[in-house]
């Protein structure tokens, strides 16, 4: 139910083939999603867990799981309908998802030898109920064959020692039973798990070691963090274990309409969706960034290397974080660093210079680079500060 299709063509990603995604721009949606510590604290996936184990029917399971059967499968629907409102507001899930989710009520009408429903031998002999019977259990229903049964809404199993295991039938729709539970919980673990991937993982990597120098590393030098955090950290990527359900080649029509040739690839989990994505396009500098004005994160898209994104401010919403937070970094670096004080006084001056007609607009240029170059520099240690200051004030 949570898996898909992807398909990669350059920095794009065509999710079952019509919704394109920039690559990275939905991990980039995770990393700013605010679940994350209502989702840990509440321990989403030990409930999960404890639901997949507590529902699973047997002859020999535990007499209060069998006594409390039916509230648990309420739990866990609130617990999963809470996890459905979450992945609807979420790509690529808000453009894929739509009605189509299962949910366990539905499973659970579909086995519904193995529950009470109010009825007996006689109702069924001579079709004694129809969509007009209600009971405490649920009510009558009508299928597409014109047979009726009891759509269920109280699941009071019946006595697991009962189950008659022996008959090829009834065991085979156990199992099938039990594996559709499984899977169903397994299904929002996945997510889950790949949720706090984002924020434990994804998140530290790209913040303590990616963006350290605050520009694009070389490839030795990604290569280099992502041995240091895999070796550093207890949560790291090697536990993330990349999964495809399908790989091949498929044409598709691009944002031009021109046709593209896109890897094709099925994921099952979300988790290995992110983990290909991520790594697929990181040597082309498609990276999540963490602004430092509004503190959230945006897609950096391969060219220029910025620290603030170009969202508006609330407050201010002709300007961006990036056309205050850009100058206010210029600021302060002028006001603690002697080699951008002075480059900044000197930068000045040969603009005001330029202003009065006393340099050209040629000459202003050519100094604008050899003043940024011996920056660097001076910066990099390469030339000594008195040097540097006599050499940029000429």
């Amino acid at each position: 139910m949570f898996g898909f299709k992807a398909y990669f063509w350059n920095s794009d990603v065509y999710i079952n083939e019509k919704y394109r995604f920039s690559s990275c721009e939905i991990l980039t949606a995770y990393l700013n999603d605010k679940h994350y510590d209502s989702l840990s604290q509440q321990d989403y996936i030990y409930q999960l867990k404890y639901f997949k184990r507590h529902l699973t029917v047997s002859q020999d399971m535990d007499y209060q799981d069998y006594k409390n059967y039916n509230s648990t499968v309420y739990k866990a629907m609130s617990l999963t309908e809470s996890l459905n409102k979450i992945m609807k507001k979420l790509p690529p899930y808000n453009k894929i998802l739509g009605n189509q989710i299962v949910k366990l009520d539905d499973i659970l009408n579909s086995y519904g030898y193995f529950f009470e429903d109010g009825l007996d031998y006689e109702d069924y002999a001579y079709g004694q109920f129809d969509e007009d019977t209600v009971n405490e259990y649920g009510v009558g229903e009508k299928n597409e064959m014109g047979n009726y049964s009891m759509h269920l809404y109280k699941f009071q199993l019946c006595e697991p020692k009962y189950i008659e295991v022996e008959n090829d039938d009834i065991r085979h729709s156990l199992h099938e039973l039990n594996q559709t539970i499984s899977g169903f919980f397994d299904m929002y673990i996945k997510f889950v798990t790949a949720y706090f991937q984002v924020h434990e993982i994804y998140k530290p990597f790209l913040t303590e070691y990616f963006h350290q120098k605050e520009t694009f590393p070389t490839g030795s030098e990604t290569a280099e963090y992502f041995n240091d955090f895999n070796t550093s950290k207890a949560k790291n990527f090697i536990k993330i274990k990349c999964k495809m359900e399908s790989f091949g080649y498929k044409a598709l029509k691009g944002k031009n309409g021109d046709l593209i040739l896109c890897e094709e690839i099925g994921f099952n989990d979300f988790s290995s969706f992110l983990y290909y994505d991520f790594f697929n396009v990181i040597r082309q500098n498609y990276v999540p960034n963490l602004c430092k004005n509004c503190g959230k994160f945006f897609l950096i898209k391969g060219s220029w290397y910025y620290t603030y994104c170009d969202r508006k401010l609330k407050n201010e919403p002709n300007k961006t974080c990036r056309d205050v937070g850009s100058k206010r970094r210029y600021d302060d670096r002028c006001k603690t660093n002697p080699i951008w004080q002075t480059y900044n006084r000197a930068y000045k001056a040969h603009y005001a210079r330029y202003m009065k007609k006393k340099m050209t607009v040629a000459e202003f240029e050519e100094w604008s680079r050899f003043a940024s170059e011996i920056r660097d520099r001076a910066l990099a240690g390469q030339i000594p500060y008195e040097q540097y200051y006599d050499d940029i004030r000429k």
